[in-house]
C-alpha cells in the first residue's frame, strides 16, 4: 500500500485546466496562422485576448476576382492604351487632324533611321527621307536629290495653307529661282521687299555651307493666335533628310483645353514623318486616327450611360408598379427589338437634317445607338424587379411610407447594379460598330472631322484597299477597341458573379 501513489485533492483539477489552456493556445496560434497564409479573406483586429473578424467589403472581393481574370486585366490595359491616345491625341500626333501635304497622296508608311551621318561623324540622329511622287497613276515615290533646297513655311494653327517647294535642279542658280519665286508668290511680297532680298542671302549661305543638311529658320511677320501674337516662320532646308525631334515644336492647340503649347511627341518641322502613311488628299494617318479615336472611342461610353439610366428607369418602374404601365412599356420595348436595329439605325439618321455640325452629329449619333440598345436591358431588369418588390426590405420602405419613386430608385435598383454594369460593358463594342458604321457610309461623322469608321470609307474602293493597304489601320483598331472591351466585360461579369469560378 505503501507504494500507492495518492492523488491530492484538486490535481485532476489542474491538470485538466493545463489541457483546456493548451487547446486554446493551440487553437490561437492556427487561426493566427490561417489569417497570415489567406492574406485577406477576411479582416480582424485583437480586443482582449480575442481576433475578432470583419467580413471582406464586395468592392475588394469584386476586385480580387478581377485580378484573376487575366483576360479582363489584358482588355483593361488595352483600354487605358487606347483612351490615353484619346485624351492626348493632340499632343501625340506628329501632326494636326487637317495637316495636308497635297503632293503626297496615299504615301506608304515612313522608314526610320536612327544613326546619321553628317560632319561631325556618325550620331544619334533619327530622321526620315523626303521622297516626291515619280508616278501619279501608280502612286510611287522616289527619294529627292541630295543636292535638294526646300522652303517649308511652318503654320501656327490647323487648316492653314503650308508653302511645301523643293528645287532639285541641278544648277544652284536654277534652284535659287524656283524658290525665290514660290517665296514670292506664297506670302505676295514685291520685288523690291527687304524680305525677299534676305531670304535670297540666306540661301546663298546656305548653298555655300559645308553641312549637306543644313537648315535655316526665317521670321518672317507675326500673326494673332487665338490672342496672341507669334511669329511667322519659313524653314530653308537643305538635303533629302527630314529630321524628327522628341517633344519637338508644331502645330499649335490647347493641351487638354487647359494650355496654350505647340510641342508635340515626336515630330518633323520639315514634314515627311507618316508612321502609318497618308490618305487619298495626303493627311497624316496617324494624326488623323489619334483624334478620331475621341469619337469613335467617347461615343461608346455616352451611349452606355444613357441606355443604363434609360434601361433601368423604364424596367425599375415596369416592373414595380406593373398593370398597365408594365403592359405598355414592355410592348414598346417588344416593339424595338422586332426591329432590326441597322435599319432602325439609318431611318432615324435619314430622317434628321443633314447639314448638321460635327458636335451635333456626335450627339445624335449617341442619341440614335441609344435609343436602339436601352430596350433589352430593360426586360431583363423587370425581370430582377419583379422578385425584388417582394423582399422584406422593399416591404418596410413601403411600411415606413417611402414615395414609390424614392423605393425604386434608393433600394430597388441598386439591387440591380451588377447585371447593369456587366450589360452596358458588354454593350460598349455595339456603339463603337454602330458609329463606324454610319460613318463609313456618311451618315455619321463628316470631313474634315475625323472618326474611325469615316477613315474607313476609302476602303470600299477595292482598287484603293489592294494598292494601298496601310488605309485599313483604322480597322485594326476598331477590331482592338472591341476585342478588349469584350475582354473587360467577360472579367466584369465573372467578378459580379457569385456563380464564377473566379
Amino acid at each position: 500500500m505503501d507504494d500507492v501513489i495518492r492523488e491530492e485533492p484538486g490535481a485532476e483539477t489542474t491538470a485538466a485546466e493545463t489541457t483546456a489552456a493548451e487547446t486554446t493556445a493551440a487553437e490561437t496560434t492556427g487561426a493566427e496562422t490561417a489569417a497570415a497564409e489567406s492574406g485577406g479573406g477576411s479582416e480582424g483586429r485583437e480586443t482582449g485576448g480575442r481576433i475578432e473578424e470583419r467580413p471582406e467589403g464586395l468592392g475588394r472581393i469584386y476586385l480580387r476576382r478581377f485580378r484573376k481574370h487575366t483576360l479582363g486585366k489584358t482588355g483593361l490595359a488595352i483600354l487605358i492604351v487606347l483612351y490615353f491616345i484619346a485624351l492626348f491625341a493632340d499632343f501625340l500626333s506628329p501632326f494636326s487632324m487637317t495637316w495636308t501635304n497635297k503632293s503626297q497622296p496615299y504615301r506608304a508608311p515612313t522608314g526610320v533611321k536612327l544613326i546619321h551621318q553628317g560632319p561631325g561623324g556618325r550620331r544619334l540622329r533619327p530622321f526620315t527621307y523626303e521622297t516626291y511622287i515619280r508616278n501619279v497613276a501608280l502612286r510611287t515615290y522616289g527619294r529627292i536629290s541630295p543636292r535638294s533646297i526646300r522652303a517649308v513655311s511652318i503654320a501656327n494653327f490647323p487648316g492653314v495653307q503650308e508653302l511645301r517647294e523643293t528645287a532639285q535642279d541641278e544648277d544652284a542658280g536654277a534652284r535659287k529661282r524656283r524658290l525665290l519665286g514660290e517665296i514670292q508668290r506664297f506670302y505676295r511680297l514685291e520685288r523690291d521687299d527687304p524680305l525677299r532680298a534676305r531670304i535670297a542671302r540666306e540661301i546663298d549661305e546656305l548653298e555655300g555651307d559645308d553641312d549637306p543638311d543644313a537648315r535655316r529658320i526665317i521670321e518672317v511677320g507675326r500673326e494673332n493666335v487665338r490672342g496672341e501674337w507669334v511669329p511667322r516662320r519659313l524653314i530653308l532646308a537643305r538635303g533629302n533628310k527630314n529630321f524628327l525631334k522628341l517633344f519637338g515644336r508644331g502645330i499649335r492647340y490647347s493641351f487638354l483645353g487647359l494650355i496654350e503649347t505647340d510641342r508635340h511627341l515626336l515630330t518633323s518641322r520639315t514634314g515627311g514623318f507618316h508612321p502609318f502613311g497618308t490618305d487619298a488628299l495626303g493627311r497624316d494617318i496617324a494624326s488623323r486616327l489619334f483624334h478620331g479615336s475621341r469619337v469613335s472611342l467617347t461615343v461608346g461610353l455616352a451611349g452606355a450611360a444613357v441606355i443604363m439610366v434609360l434601361g433601368l428607369l423604364a424596367g425599375g418602374i415596369s416592373g414595380y408598379v406593373g398593370g398597365i404601365t408594365d403592359t405598355v412599356l414592355m410592348r414598346f420595348t417588344e416593339v424595338l427589338i422586332a426591329i432590326p436595329a441597322i435599319y432602325l439605325l439609318f431611318t432615324l439618321r435619314a430622317a434628321l437634317p443633314g447639314d448638321l455640325g460635327s458636335t451635333q452629329v456626335y450627339m445624335l449619333i449617341v442619341i440614335i445607338t441609344s435609343v436602339i440598345g436601352w430596350s433589352g436591358i430593360a426586360r431583363v431588369i423587370r425581370g430582377q424587379v419583379l422578385s425584388i418588390k417582394t423582399e422584406d426590405f422593399v416591404l418596410s420602405a413601403r411600411t415606413m411610407g417611402l414615395s414609390h419613386l424614392k423605393i425604386i430608385i434608393r433600394h430597388v435598383l441598386p439591387n440591380t447594379f451588377s447585371y447593369a454594369v456587366v450589360q452596358v460593358t458588354l454593350s460598349i463594342p455595339g456603339f463603337i460598330l454602330g458609329e463606324s458604321a454610319l460613318s463609313l457610309l456618311g451618315l455619321g461623322i463628316t470631313e474634315p472631322q475625323s472618326s474611325w469608321g469615316l477613315m474607313l470609307a476609302v476602303g470600299r474602293n477595292f482598287r484603293v484597299v489592294s494598292d494601298f493597304p496601310w488605309v485599313l489601320i483604322p480597322g485594326l483598331f476598331i477590331f482592338l477597341s472591341i476585342l478588349a472591351w469584350n475582354f473587360f466585360g467577360d472579367g466584369v461579369r465573372d467578378a459580379l458573379d457569385p456563380r464564377s469560378r473566379h
